[in-house]
């Protein structure tokens, strides 16, 4: 009985054998109770790589196949599967090697001549001079390392399978890291950026946007060209998240109303954060907040951006860092001193898109590989953490305690600091938080981050 569990090697006859062996296969490991009714059926592959189903009889989990002469047509190794099918599922057992070994070809021609007497006799003394006991003993021989062979060979072939498979992903890995679709730097003086931070939207409010105009309600109607209606959610956070989607031009009909010209807005993108970031030397303070990027690069007209809401407004800047204040440094003695600061939006959630602000606003994944220290106000030493989140309520860190310092306090620094890389997901913002040995809560570090982004799936690599 032959163990489907259990990689084997079986010999399924002689070359041209018809019918003449019936080997039995216990298939009680693929028939069990969770697929009742299914069928089994056998696959074989013989030695020249033709692959087709053999005639095979169930009965008591015993499945039993007899090869014909087509299967045993040729010498050689082939292949064995035994495979159940209920429905759209499909189950498999191991791979069983079959052997048909060599025999005499199958035509008869006439008996020749009887020999001669002489000849004769030196056949029959040459035979008696055998040693059979002898040949019985190398034969045997010869089939156990035959046996052994096969075994080896079957080992063989599943490392060999097993290696194709870790290399394919070990090779897609670094086609993906040396092969980024594009890199970038956060901030930078490409695209403005500018911000909106409210503490109260109320029915007819608006936010203006270079010509579009953003108006919140309690009920959505139909706007007129270069205006959108947003419909004011159930907090103030969702209602931000939501703007900040309608003026990226996403389509949610229950809640946005676009007019003619505004999906998305013509001139800029925008994004929720709850946490602190900067324009330029301005920090702005944790909020409900639009964190607002140019669609276009290197323009210089200006952009109107404004707000009938309760609400604080940073109009549009180019700026070259991203400013952090250490303002968990707390002055005195008692080792009080290394205190990490508060979190600090360096990207946005789902902000990082392929080919920037101004294409298609397709999300990929992306990591940040080089920080360069701009300028600093003091000497301090300093550490920086990396964390990434997909909500701002959980937050994962990915990096922490980077060393970051200069002995110079002077401006345009650009130390590069190589960061300790780590895939950030599509979709997921990217925040830091510092904390220095010094005592000052308002010394500050104006910071460059350069990131590299990557396909959404691994690359493949057929070897």
């Amino acid at each position: 009985m032959i163990d489907l569990t259990k990689a084997a090697t079986v010999f399924i006859g002689r070359r041209g054998e018809h019918y003449f062996r019936h080997l039995e296969f216990d298939a009680s490991n693929l028939m069990d109770d969770t697929y009742p009714g299914a069928a089994l059926n056998a696959i074989y592959k013989r030695p020249d790589g033709i692959a087709y189903p053999v005639i095979t009889t169930y009965a008591d989990e015993v499945l039993t196949w007899s090869p014909s002469a087509t299967d045993t047509l040729l010498i050689g190794v082939g292949q064995l599967e035994i495979r159940v099918t209920y429905g759209d599922v499909v189950g498999k057992s191991v791979r069983i090697l079959t052997i048909v070994e060599e025999a005499l070809a199958d035509g008869i021609a006439e008996p020749p001549e009887p020999p001669a007497q002489e000849w004769l006799n030196q056949v029959l003394s040459a035979l008696a001079e055998l040693d059979i006991e002898e040949i019985n003993n190398m034969l045997n021989l010869t089939y156990n390392l035959l046996n052994d062979n096969y075994a080896l060979l079957n080992t063989t072939h599943n490392l060999l399978d097993e290696t194709h498979d870790t290399l394919n992903m070990r090779t897609g890995i670094l086609l993906n890291h040396l092969h980024p679709i594009e890199t970038a730097s956060a901030p930078d003086m490409i695209s403005r950026r500018a911000s909106i931070t409210f503490s109260g939207i109320a029915n007819g409010n608006n936010v203006v946007i270079g010509t579009v105009t953003y108006t919140f309600v309690t009920a959505l109607g139909n706007p007129a060209a270069n205006n959108v209606q947003v419909l004011i959610q159930d907090t103030l956070r969702n209602t931000v998240k939501t703007i900040a989607k309608s003026i990226r031009g996403i389509e949610d009909e229950t809640n946005i109303a676009y007019g003619t010209g505004t999906d998305p807005n013509p001139i800029c993108t925008a994004y929720w954060t709850s946490q602190r970031f900067s324009i330029g030397d301005v920090t702005v303070a944790p909020g409900e907040s639009l964190f607002i990027l140019e669609r276009t690069e290197n323009a210089t007209s200006g952009i109107t951006l404004t707000s009938t809401a309760t609400a604080v407004v940073n109009p549009f800047t180019r700026i070259s860092y991203l400013r952090y204040i250490l303002s968990g440094n707390v002055s005195g003695s008692g080792g009080v001193n290394s205190v990490r600061g508060p979190l600090h939006t360096v990207l946005p959630i789902s902000s990082v898109v392929i080919g920037g602000q101004g294409g298609l606003l397709y999300t990929t994944a992306y990591d940040c590989h080089l920080l360069t220290l701009c300028r600093q106000s003091d000497t301090s030493e300093k550490e920086l953490d990396f964390y990434i989140s997909a909500d701002e309520e959980t937050f994962t860190r990915i990096s922490r305690s980077t060393p970051i310092g200069s002995n110079t306090s002077a401006e345009s620094l650009h130390i590069h600091i190589q960061m300790r890389q780590a895939r950030i997901p599509a979709g997921y913002g990217l925040y830091v938080c510092m904390g220095s040995d010094g005592t000052s809560s308002t010394a500050y570090c104006d910071l460059k981050f350069s990131y590299h982004l990557y396909p959404s799936e691994p690359a493949t690599a057929n070897l």
